[in-house]
């Protein structure tokens, strides 16, 4: 397992937002204002109730036009309180979080036909997704664990949690929040997909792959369907489940990424001449392309064609010094020229090189099993670094940024 480098617990960088919580909405209109929020229909008075989920609606469709006339309505009708929130809500899903929480800070005291609690707990909600966006994590975490302590099934708040969790590299709390959302939440494809990113991550294949195929389950036509089904395959041949990877990618067209694995797959079931095409198609696409640099080398050691997979190799070494695979394989390569001082030299730095990747691999583990350590995640960091990985060097270095605002108490934050 110590060949493949270990992604980023953040997806090498990027934020979850797009996974977890819409960029409009965290589809809280059914969910939270008559579960979790707000009294039942028969206990509002109707008018204002209509208007609030018309609203909110008008925010999940991206309507602002219409969510801004809602709430006009709103005040027009006094339920200023109600307005307010929506507004709030309106705001933090265009980008103005900062904003929004002004808006609530002065909420008005009156609760427009719900009961104080309610009108409470549904702006810690929005209080708290403003404040993940803003990052200011100690705020978000005290937000929503409030929606929690009153409303322990709030898809919405779990959902928010676990994001923020996720992006802090907290993973064993963003797995429980996770598991709560996907729990509450039967029908949404979501979490399972993120969860088989962690697992993935942390080089936990089995598991990956189950949370993938319970991703797919539940949404067979997800929009990242293809995303899910390139991971589910890229984890399936960590397993050297290699017929399966191929017919995991069956239904996609072809694409660099399910390429890749496609002519990975094929090399090992021993239909060189097939990989042999998908690397030369990849080639005169993407000529500098590491995978598939890796992969031409591998198909002529193949071939019994060493001479010929020096070029590939060594184009791979010179650009990236610190790839293992592509190390090892040029070794093979001058080893089977007869190049035996080359061979060793460049077998030697391979193994330097798994020396480090294992140590890698394994700090993994100890962030896994330490999630309030940021000493760990910041050695992580310098050893991203060693290995000529700057995006995975700046992911751990954000990681225990984000861990040290956590911990801190929110009134230190400004």
């Amino acid at each position: 397992m110590t060949a493949a480098l270990p992604r980023s617990p953040r997806l090498s960088g990027r934020r979850v937002g797009g996974l977890l919580v819409a960029v409009t909405a965290v589809a809280v209109a059914a969910v939270v204002l008559w579960k979790g929020g707000w009294r039942r229909a028969e206990a509002l008075p109707q008018k204002p109730q209509v208007l609030a989920r018309e609203a909110w609606e008008s925010v999940d469709r991206e309507d602002a036009a219409a969510a801004r006339a809602a709430i006009r309505r709103l005040r027009e009708r006094g339920a200023t309180g109600l307005a307010a929130v929506v507004q709030a809500r309106l705001l933090v899903a265009r980008g103005f979080s900062r904003p929004a929480l002004d808006v609530l800070a002065a909420l008005p005291a009156e609760t427009d036909g719900a009961s104080d609690a309610d009108l409470t707990r549904f702006s810690h909600l929005v209080r708290g997704e403003a404040a993940y966006r803003l990052r200011i994590y100690p705020v978000a975490e005290q937000e929503l664990k409030e929606v929690l302590a009153a409303t322990p099934d709030s898809v919405d708040a779990h959902r928010l949690l676990a994001a923020m969790y996720y992006d802090a590299g907290v993973i064993p709390a963003a797995i429980e929040q996770l598991e709560a959302t996907a729990r509450l939440a039967p029908t949404d494809s979501r979490p399972h997909r993120l969860l088989g990113l962690i697992h993935n991550d942390y080089e936990r294949y089995s598991e990956a792959i189950e949370h993938y195929r319970e991703s797919l389950r539940r949404a067979p036509d997800q929009p990242d369907r293809d995303d899910v089904l390139v991971e589910l395959a890229g984890s399936l041949v960590k397993l050297r489940s290699h017929r399966e990877a191929l017919a995991t990618l069956e239904p996609l067209s072809a694409s660099d990424a399910a390429d890749l694995i496609r002519a990975e797959c094929l090399l090992a079931i021993g239909d060189r001449a097939a990989a042999r095409a998908i690397v030369d198609r990849l080639l005169r696409a993407s000529p500098d392309d590491l995978g598939a640099l890796v992969l031409d080398g591998s198909v002529h050691l193949e071939d019994g064609d060493p001479q010929g997979a020096l070029g590939p190799l060594q184009r791979v070494v010179a650009r990236h010094p610190r790839d293992y695979l592509a190390r090892l394989k040029l070794a093979q390569a001058y080893a089977g020229c007869g190049r035996e001082a080359e061979a060793d030299e460049t077998r030697a730095e391979a193994e330097r090189i798994r020396a480090l990747r294992r140590e890698f691999a394994d700090l993994h583990q100890e962030a896994w099993a330490k999630p309030a350590d940021t000493a760990v995640r910041r050695r992580l960091a310098a050893m991203a670094a060693a290995l000529d990985r700057p995006d995975l060097e700046e992911v751990w270095l954000e990681a225990a940024a984000a861990l040290e605002a956590v911990r801190k108490p929110p009134q230190e934050k400004k």
